[in-house]
């Protein structure tokens, strides 16, 4: 208080003011001070006046100005239902897992793509020892029940990653495994149909390569020297195109990776869960209905809280008794109000949702529920346009089976024949069972009549059989078992017959 001196005149107080502040404090001041002088003078000398805009024949309607807004943008990757949806990989999978497990449209679905197509898995050789060989492996690998969850996955999430061990020793497979894709990474290689593939290492692989416990240095020696480098530096685990496959359906060449059936009606199931939700809320809001008890009316009796509170304890005492008899005037009404006249009827729209869902998933509502709205002549156009996507499937994965299955055990085994004077490796052709969705009584009635015309007969037994998912040899055996048991029945009844 004692640093600056103030007298009566304004001017030589803001002087006493300034006295021993800086040069660039002083300038800021007297800025200010000249702005806030002109802004009072401005104001003391001329008052400001508001006038009101006159608009002729307004009248009590206001101003007839128009605010023009511009009309909003539609795009289809700002969509509100869009917002919620996944954007990295991981969660998209664990969607799609999600309403594989808890969705009995996608499940059912799913189970059909992966299970219908390989339904039976047969290979023919020239070679009948090369062919002996491989059915050998092909039954210790499982390869049916393999192909059975690559289906399933390469429908559900989009993409298959295919380890294939190797025994040495054997030459030959010893297992097959489907890596998650969750840890799994794809770059664009050299060639577009052989990308490059790695592989992120999980927490528990990491403890493994740098613990010191003795346990986890022995097994650290059973992995291969560039994996626990990889998982050392910090970085991916590359994997060898021998031993790593990869199947993707991609929506476009250009893609990387591939997209799962579900993901196409993620918006379809969010809005199905809603609609299910909203059915959970109504229907336990309907089991405790409420009771309205009216005294009084508009006209008539106007009760005080003494008198509603005598009617409380008079309604609560007839609770739990069962002849209770309550006589009263006009003037009360009872009713039980729930929400049944309230409620939404969402059949519609549910309605409409399993139809699109149907369609995201590629399946005709006539193999899903019986297609209660569908004609024979109708489904049998959608039969056939599945089943000619399962062929399409099937040409996938015989491609697989040679290229990355069979040919590989044929070049390390040398199973090869000099042809035209060339080295060609022997390769078993797969053969899948006839796919017939709708039909399956007039082909076989067809090939019954092929393969029965004696010497002039268009279809063979063999191909009958595999239709009709049996095995020729297999029948044979039993055919020769039954007519051994045949002739010896008859001998002992012949003997019975002289005794």
């Amino acid at each position: 208080n004692n640093i600056y001196k103030t007298g009566s005149n304004p001017q030589e107080n803001f002087r006493g003011k300034m006295a021993g502040l800086s040069d660039h404090r002083k300038e800021q001041l007297s800025a200010e001070r000249q702005e806030k002088h002109s802004i009072t003078a401005v104001s003391a000398k001329t008052p400001l006046v508001k006038n009101a805009q006159v608009v002729a024949n307004s009248a009590y309607k206001g101003s007839g100005d128009t605010l023009m807004q511009s009309p909003e943008i539609y795009s289809p990757l700002w969509l509100n239902s869009n917002m919620s949806l996944p954007r990295d990989r991981p969660t998209i999978n664990a969607w799609c897992r999600l309403f594989y497990a808890m969705n009995p449209f996608v499940q059912n679905a799913i189970s059909l793509h992966s299970t219908y197509p390989i339904s039976k898995l047969n290979i023919k050789c020239k070679n009948k020892e090369v062919e002996s060989f491989f059915n050998e492996m092909i039954e210790e690998i499982n390869l049916e029940n393999v192909c059975i969850q690559i289906a399933q996955q390469y429908y559900l999430l989009g993409e298959v990653f295919i380890y294939n061990e190797f025994d040495k020793h054997r030459g030959r497979w010893s297992r097959i495994t489907l890596q998650n894709p969750d840890f799994m990474v794809v770059l664009p290689g050299i060639n577009p149909d052989n990308p490059q593939i790695f592989m992120k290492p999980d927490e528990h692989l990491k403890k493994i390569c740098s613990s010191n416990n003795p346990k986890d240095i022995e097994l650290r020696k059973q992995f291969a020297p560039f994996i626990v480098e990889s998982v050392k530096r910090g970085g991916n685990i590359p994997m060898e195109s021998f031993e790593m496959s990869f199947l993707a359906r991609k929506n476009s060449p250009q893609e990387l990776r591939g997209t799962g059936l579900p993901v196409t009606i993620f918006r379809q199931l969010m809005l199905f869960d809603q609609l299910r939700e909203s059915k959970y809320y109504q229907a336990a809001s309907m089991v405790n209905p409420v009771t309205v008890i009216t005294v009084g009316s508009a006209d008539g009796l106007k009760p005080d809280p003494a008198v509603l509170e005598q009617h409380r304890v008079l309604f609560e005492s007839a609770q739990n008794n069962k002849d209770m008899k309550i006589i009263t005037s006009d003037s009360m009404k009872i009713e039980k109000v729930g929400s049944g006249s309230g409620i939404y009827d969402t059949a519609a729209d549910i309605t409409q949702l399993i139809k699109e869902i149907y369609i995201g998933l590629q399946v005709p509502s006539a193999l899903m529920d019986g297609g209660a709205d569908t004609t024979y002549a109708n489904a049998g156009v959608a039969l056939d346009l599945v089943r000619q996507r399962y062929e399409f499937f099937r040409n996938l994965m015989a491609n697989w089976l040679k290229t990355k299955v069979f040919l590989p055990i044929a070049e390390i085994n040398n199973f090869y024949e000099i042809e035209n004077g060339k080295k060609k490796y022997i390769i078993p052709e797969v053969d899948w069972n006839y796919m017939s969705l709708f039909d399956t009584s007039e082909y076989i009635n067809n090939l019954v009549t092929l393969s029965a015309n004696g010497d002039d007969k268009r279809a063979s037994i063999q191909s009958l059989h595999r239709s009709m998912g049996l095995n020729y040899e297999e029948e044979i055996r039993r055919i020769r078992r039954e007519n051994i048991d045949a002739e010896i029945l008859k001998k002992e009844k012949e003997a019975l017959a002289g005794m």
